[in-house]
């Protein structure tokens, strides 16, 4: 019968840190990509637009990513940009209906990697799901008494300690 092993819990840690940067990863590289559609636009003298989008890493390895709306504010000659998140709601994806007041061009671009994005929301979320999980599992376990690749023995293998 095998026994409990913290090494497991080593590494179920390494594969989902292995997987969350994947995610950082992809999510980077579209937030790039919908960055370089931008400044296609802007190269071509048409509107860069008032939506934008980042990725932000939270603690655990979570990641978010978020759409905002650009707003220029101050006095003539000395604006100032600043961005405002636009609430995305309980679900993993943002509502067609949250992109309504920007451009044609906006919402299309936005929708478009929306889709994408959600896809990447729920992924992150399932592994910050696995690794609570993982977390109940390991203070479970340490609660009966498992500790540092140790456990208790049962019966039968007490008596073949005993017999040998």
């Amino acid at each position: 019968m095998a026994g409990y092993d913290d090494r497991w819990f080593a590494t179920q840690d390494q594969i989902l840190e292995a997987q969350e940067e994947l995610i950082a990863e992809e999510a980077q590289d579209m937030v790039d990509n919908f960055w370089s559609q931008i400044k296609a636009r802007k190269s071509q003298n048409q509107s860069e637009g008032r939506i934008g989008c980042r990725v932000v890493h939270r603690k655990g390895g979570k990641i978010q990513i978020i759409w905002y709306e650009k707003r220029w504010s101050g006095p003539s000659g000395a604006k100032k940009l600043f961005s405002v998140a636009i609430a995305r709601g309980k679900r993993n994806k943002y509502p067609r209906q949250k992109f309504s007041r920007f451009t044609s061009w906006e919402q299309e671009l936005a929708v478009m990697f929306e889709e994408d994005f959600a896809h990447l929301r729920a992924a992150s979320g399932a592994i910050s799901q696995q690794r609570q999980s993982m977390k109940k599992m390991m203070i479970a376990f340490r609660s009966l008494g498992y500790t540092d690749g140790t456990h208790f023995l049962d019966v039968e293998e007490e008596e073949e300690m005993d017999d040998g």
